[in-house]
Formats: C-alpha cells, sequence, structure tokens
C-alpha cells in the first residue's frame, strides 16, 4: 500500500492530481491576486541582511517558475542594490517559465540568477561554501528525500544573522490531521519518508536544536477546496482530488481509506453557494540565525 507516495509511484499521476485541485479551489483565480503575493513578501524581514556595499545572497530550494521568488526579490531590491540570488529547481520546464519570467520583468535587473537544474539532493553533492543571508522553501519540502538532512543543509549554508523561511502544510488543520489519522490506521514504516509532513516536523526539527522561530499562517494564503465531486464515485475529477488530498495513489480502489478520508472531510468542511469547501492551511515558519 501506497499512503503518502503518490509522487513516488506515479510522478504522471502526481502532476494530474495536481491539476484536478488547482481547478477545485482557482489556482488561476489565486495567482491573479496580488493579496496572496504581498503575503509571502509581508514575511521577507525588513533590516538589512548583509553588510553595506555587499551583494545580498539568497538561495531558493525547489523555486519552480519563479512567481514566489520574484515578488521576495523585488521586495529585498527596495533595501539593497544587488541580489545574487541561487535558483534550485529540478525541472527544466520551470527553469525555463522562470528564465522567461525575468527576460519580460526589468524591475529583476538588478539580479544576478545562477541557475541550478538539480534536486535539493543532487544540489547538496556539488554546493560550495557560500553563505546565504536568506534562504527560502516554499511548498518543497515534501518532495526531499531526506526532511532532516535537508533542514540541516539549509541550515549549515545560511550565514550568521540570515534567516530560512519555510512554507509548508499546516498540521494543525483538518488537511494535517488527516495526515496523521492516515499514517497511524494505514502507514508503514517512517511517515517522514513519504510526502505526509507538515509545519509540525519542522517546529519539532527546530526545537530539537534550540533555534528560534516565530510561525504565521493567514487566511490569504488558505486554499478552499471544493470537494463536492469526490463524494462522487464516477467523477475522475473528484477521485484526483482525493489522491492529491491523501498524497496516496487510486484512493478509490482502497475502499477503507476512501471511506475513512470522505467522513473526514465531510466533518471538516462547509457548504457554500451549493459547494462542500474543505479548508486547507499552510504554516510560515521563519528561523533566525544567532551571530557567533
Amino acid at each position: 500500500m501506497e499512503v503518502g507516495r503518490l509522487i513516488n509511484y506515479s510522478p504522471e499521476r502526481y502532476l494530474e492530481s495536481m491539476m484536478a485541485l488547482r481547478t477545485a479551489y482557482g489556482r488561476d483565480q489565486r495567482d491573479r491576486d496580488p493579496a496572496y503575493y504581498q503575503y509571502f513578501v509581508a514575511k521577507v524581514p525588513d533590516s538589512a541582511l548583509c553588510e553595506p556595499g555587499t551583494d545580498l545572497r539568497v538561495l531558493g530550494i525547489g523555486s519552480g517558475s519563479g512567481d514566489v521568488d520574484s515578488a521576495i526579490l523585488k521586495k529585498l531590491l527596495q533595501r539593497h542594490n544587488s541580489v545574487y540570488n541561487r535558483v534550485v529547481e529540478p525541472s527544466g520546464e520551470m527553469i525555463e517559465r522562470y528564465k522567461t519570467r525575468v527576460r519580460e520583468d526589468t524591475s529583476l535587473g538588478a539580479v544576478n540568477f545562477d541557475w541550478r537544474q538539480q534536486t535539493a539532493e543532487e544540489y547538496v553533492q556539488t554546493k560550495d561554501d557560500t553563505k546565504f543571508h536568506l534562504i527560502h522553501a516554499v511548498h518543497v519540502l515534501y518532495h526531499v528525500e531526506d526532511l532532516d538532512a535537508t533542514l540541516r543543509n539549509m541550515w549549515e549554508q545560511l550565514a550568521d544573522g540570515g534567516y530560512m523561511f519555510i512554507t509548508i502544510k499546516s498540521g494543525k488543520d483538518a488537511g494535517g490531521k488527516l495526515y496523521y489519522k492516515l499514517w497511524e490506521k494505514f502507514g508503514k514504516g517512517d511517515r517522514l519518508k513519504t510526502s505526509l509532513r507538515t509545519s509540525v516536523d519542522v517546529e519539532q526539527w527546530l526545537d530539537a536544536r534550540g533555534i528560534s522561530y516565530d510561525v504565521t499562517s493567514e487566511d490569504v494564503a488558505a486554499l478552499n477546496i471544493d470537494i463536492s465531486e469526490c463524494f462522487n464515485e464516477k467523477s475522475e475529477a473528484g477521485m484526483k482530488i482525493l489522491d492529491f488530498l491523501t498524497q496516496t495513489p487510486h484512493v478509490s480502489n482502497m475502499p477503507e481509506i476512501r471511506a475513512m478520508t470522505l467522513e473526514h472531510m465531510q466533518c471538516n468542511s462547509s457548504m457554500v453557494n451549493g459547494k462542500r469547501l474543505y479548508k486547507v492551511e499552510s504554516e510560515d515558519i521563519v528561523a533566525f540565525k544567532k551571530c557567533e
């Protein structure tokens, strides 16, 4: 049973399920909402992150097509004359989209981009001794092979006085609690070896090392997903949404998992204008590295 291993089982099914989910919460509409990007920008520290006259160094893990990165970089350029931005992203298609964005947006002209088409694990094998003032990973830590090693490597690359910014699914909302319920009843092995990772796992990692951090969660970044189709056994879109919300392939073929998931979702959703909406939240974690 591949509980929590959707992307490992079938990357194609994962992408199909993600697209079905995006349709269910109106991704295009959210992407056009300036408040969504301003939410991320507001999390970037306002204070100067490096000494005057020095290029600000930023590392993005799993930057995708650069939509969030671009908003963050524009804010940083308000306080810094130039930024060195290292992009770690395994998808060649996403990097090309990012490059196109950069070419078309002249406000990013003062950014020196360093493109690394690599997974987080591949990058660690080739990284140099560069220290970064800001390191961010937005909705990517579900997919790294080793969460502990990735967090450790990110922290080691952070300069004294720098910030590590992570956005990840909340472990305290209905979606996070579903992950724990699924694993408790159907999981085998180590949950952290699957995609069923949440903010709680990151916070526990930081707590164990005595690292100070702040956690925030706001409605502007929450997803209100229309799960109505999930209750229709004949709906292919509904079945794909179920797969994504459980990170488990072909849940429709697993009666026990499907029944438990639907019961949980029904109890934690509400009817709005004829749609059954299921709210999924994220948390933003900002950790500060003290100067030694």
